[in-house]
């Protein structure tokens, strides 16, 4: 007896202690899609899985559509996946997006998921500043509640996101919009107010309503409290309007709690409904996940950032496109759209911050493109139309040249 337990303890031992596997993976994703760096990098981690320990994240995660949770693939990969680097990364002419890694992964802990898995991925990439705005109306509650926004902010708290009360940023830039207003900075104090400065990267906002059913039994157990709840979340980048992520509550029925208060029953009820949501039974309300896959890939393969140009002429909007694709830390170029006469747009996966990214522009458009705002994933840059000196069409310079 004493033999097979020593025998089963020095198994485990050397199943824990089994040096990780240095593998090649690639993850592939059509790269016309909104979420196809994500994608390939979530494909890439899983393939690295798969050929270091044979774990099938897909089957063991009850993956049945890649593409929609893309996101659970991620976050598990990193029970195996102990370190990596992407080795190459970009949009090939074939409009496939292509991620290359080379990881150390390990048998792990394929049971570790949500929060402990998203933990995890906070402290190997940091955390984004998040915000979080969510209303709620509970049919017959005496006052106004905000479970849901306290059980989101709670599930950041544990998650080590860094969590931001824009009400209270707000008010403390206008306590300093005060004080320069007194020390006579006029300008300063007048963009403190206007609110200007971006708060969060990622705002969680969204209206839950819940209305009371009664207290019923089932089976013969003891009466409990019952709601129906419905409605939505959205994880969005506040700078450019995106939406990164909607988890719906289509109106869940009958959703039960054994609590005696109906007020605590209806926040037992909410939070059950939030962690449900997605599909993922008992796990972290799945906009967290969402989240953590943008800020990997962004933390990973370079940041998505927004190119917005005022007035600008087809030959520079086509201009920048040729020059980026040469560009050695400029990964891909989505054109998104062009008006010669209002606002023309451009995502970049690009490496370099924004300093560097705003010469690259104004190199590319030979000075006619000037930067004029940028924000952390926002570059404003203002074109006018107006050609260089010295940029004038042939024919005109043909007219000077006759005259001189």
């Amino acid at each position: 007896m004493k033999k097979l337990i020593l025998t089963s303890s020095f198994l485990l031992l050397t199943s824990y202690l089994a040096p990780a596997a240095s593998v090649e993976a690639e993850g592939r994703a059509p790269g016309d899609m909104k979420t196809a760096r994500e994608q390939a990098l979530a494909d890439a981690l899983r393939e690295a899985v798969r050929v270091g320990t044979g774990v099938d994240i897909l089957s063991t995660t009850g993956v049945s559509d890649f593409t929609l949770e893309y996101d659970r693939i991620l976050s598990s990969a990193f029970g195996h996946v102990k370190s990596y680097k992407v080795i190459s990364s970009g949009l090939g002419k074939d409009q496939i997006y292509t991620v290359k890694v080379k990881a150390e992964v390990e048998k792990g802990a394929p049971d570790a998921k949500n929060t402990l898995a998203l933990r995890q991925i906070v402290l190997l990439k940091g955390s984004p500043r998040v915000s979080i705005n969510v209303q709620e109306q509970i049919d017959g509650a005496p006052a106004p509640t905000k479970y849901a926004q306290g059980i989101m902010e709670q599930t950041a708290r544990e998650l080590q996101f860094n969590l931001v009360d824009v009400g209270t940023a707000s008010s403390q830039e206008n306590k300093m919009a005060a004080r320069d207003a007194i020390l006579g900075n006029d300008k300063n104090a007048k963009l403190r107010s206007a609110g200007i400065s971006q708060k969060s990267d990622f705002l969680i906002e969204g209206n839950i309503v819940a209305r009371y059913v009664g207290r019923q039994s089932f089976y013969g157990s003891l009466p409990q409290h019952v709601f129906s709840v419905g409605g939505e979340l959205r994880a969005i980048r506040p700078e450019t309007g995106e939406v990164v992520a909607v988890a719906a509550l289509p109106g869940t029925e009958n959703v039960e709690s054994d609590l005696d208060s109906k007020e605590m029953a209806a926040r037992d009820v909410i939070q059950k409904v939030l962690s449900s949501a997605g599909g993922q039974q008992g796990g972290t309300p799945p906009l967290f996940n969402k989240i953590l896959a943008r800020w990997v890939t962004e933390t990973d393969l370079g940041a998505m950032k927004r190119l917005e140009f005022s007035g600008i002429s087809s030959e520079d909007f086509q201009k920048i496109q040729t020059d980026f694709t040469d560009t050695e830390k400029i990964s891909a170029v989505w054109p998104r759209e062009f008006d010669s006469q209002g606002i023309s747009v451009l995502d970049v996966e690009t490496r370099l911050d924004n300093m560097g990214l705003g010469q690259e522009i104004t190199k590319a458009t030979s000075g006619r493109a000037k930067l004029d705002r940028s924000t952390e994933n926002l570059l404003a840059f203002n074109a006018n139309g107006v050609a260089a000196q010295g940029d004038a069409k042939p024919e005109e310079k043909k007219w000077y040249q006759f005259w001189d």
